[in-house]
This record gives C-alpha cells, sequence and structure tokens, in this order.
C-alpha cells in the first residue's frame, strides 16, 4: 500500500520506517530542516531502537503536501501537539489549567486537506497526534473537506522504543467517521501485525488515549513514591 506521513519527527519517522519494513511504500512531508537532513544523510540524530538500520536501508522520500495527498492510499498525520514549558512536570504544576496547542495540527491538516480537495478524490486521513475528548470534533473536523475521510489512530508507544511497540501493540485503537475508511485501515494493519483491531467513536477513542497515558504516569509515580 502507499502510505503518505504528514509530520516526519521523532514519532512520524520510526512509524515509517516501521511501516516500510512491512513491504509498504512510505513518502511524508514535514518542513522542518533537521527532517530533510536526516532523510538526505540518513543518519538519525537522536535515540530510536532499529531505526538506523532501517534508516540506511530506507527509500523512504521526502516530498511536498501535495504529493502525499496525490500518491498516498491512507496518510498518517503524526504532528506534535505540544505544552507550555512550565506544564512539562519537573515542577509542581500551577493551578491553572491549559489544553495543548493544536495550531500546529490544525494548520498541518487545513493544508493537507486543500490539497486532497484539489486532486478532486476520496483520501483516508488517520489523525495519530495526542488530544483531549472532544477536539477533533470541535476543532479539526469543522477544518477538513468532503473528500478527507478522517478516523484517530492514537498509538501507544515510548520514544526510544517505538519501532517495536508499533509493530508489536498490545492493540491498535481507531476511533472511526468513516467506516469504509475503518475498513481499509484494518486491512492495513493486518499487514503489519495480528494485534485486536478495536473500533469506537472518536470521542472514545480520545478519552481512551488521554486515561491509558494517565494510567501510566500514575503508576510511575506510585512508584517512584514507594
Amino acid at each position: 500500500m502507499k502510505v503518505g506521513f504528514v509530520g516526519l519527527g521523532k514519532l512520524g519517522l520510526p512509524t515509517a520506517l516501521a511501516m516500510e519494513s512491512r513491504g509498504h511504500q512510505v513518502m511524508g512531508c514535514d518542513p522542518a530542516p533537521e527532517v530533510a537532513s536526516i532523510l538526505r544523510s540518513r543518519k538519525l540524530t537522536y535515540r530510536e531502537a532499529g531505526a538506523q538500520k532501517l534508516l540506511k536501508a530506507s527509500r523512504l522520500s521526502l516530498v511536498s503536501m501535495a504529493e502525499v495527498a496525490r500518491s498516498s492510499d491512507i496518510i498518517f498525520v503524526t504532528i506534535q501537539t505540544p505544552h507550555q514549558p512550565r506544564f512539562e512536570g519537573i515542577s509542581r504544576l500551577p493551578a491553572e489549567r491549559r489544553d495543548f496547542d493544536y495550531s500546529p495540527l490544525k494548520a498541518g491538516l487545513k493544508s493537507l486537506s486543500r490539497q486532497i480537495e484539489r486532486l478532486g478524490q476520496d483520501r483516508i486521513v488517520v489523525i495519530v497526534s495526542t488530544v483531549l475528548p472532544g477536539t477533533i470534533r470541535r476543532e479539526v473536523l469543522p477544518l477538513l473537506g468532503p473528500r478527507s475521510k478522517a478516523c484517530y489512530n492514537p498509538f501507544f508507544i515510548a520514544m526510544g522504543t517505538a519501532i517495536a511497540d508499533f509493530l508489536d501493540p498490545e492493540f491498535t485503537l481507531f476511533g472511526v467517521s468513516d467506516s469504509g475508511a475503518a475498513d481499509t485501515a484494518e486491512r492495513f494493519y493486518r499487514t503489519i501485525h495480528s494485534a485486536p483491531f478495536h473500533r469506537t467513536s472518536i470521542e472514545n477513542a480520545e478519552l481512551i488515549k488521554v486515561v491509558y497515558n494517565t494510567f501510566i504516569s500514575t503508576k510511575i509515580a506510585f512508584a517512584n513514591t514507594v
């Protein structure tokens, strides 16, 4: 299958390499100069188990957003949703609360959708970025045209072991807004692994992702306290 990525950072690039290792043709776009440098030199600048070996043999290409839209059967969006430094968790959290910064994600999806609409063909857009419950329905879907068949597929992986975690997960969680897109995604994932493929609503998937992450953090905090 032809797979496109919007975002080839520390989440997107390792998982793109993992997909390519299963025989898929992968391409991606990312405006960051360091991403272009990594793909040009085929030398990774951060630690990610197994990634350098795959990168050295990879045929993954850096292309334009228009090319991703034109040539991909399924498009994964792995744009970061950062938070402010004071919410890092290293120091005591302030009393006030702030959501993630969704502006990079929204800008990338808006640009992708524009290219898909110009193309005039339906494309499956799989959003991976971590968001709080309700965000995709409220902030993202209104930005997308009717040709963008959006779903939500958060990954449960850790930086440093992203490739192994992606290729051998506990399960795949898929928030569905288009059943046809979900069918295609499930067929795609059957070429990657045999883990359960759980379909649910987009809102449920958003909540499960955040609760899962929070539960893991709680276990770590508890163990550290003991």
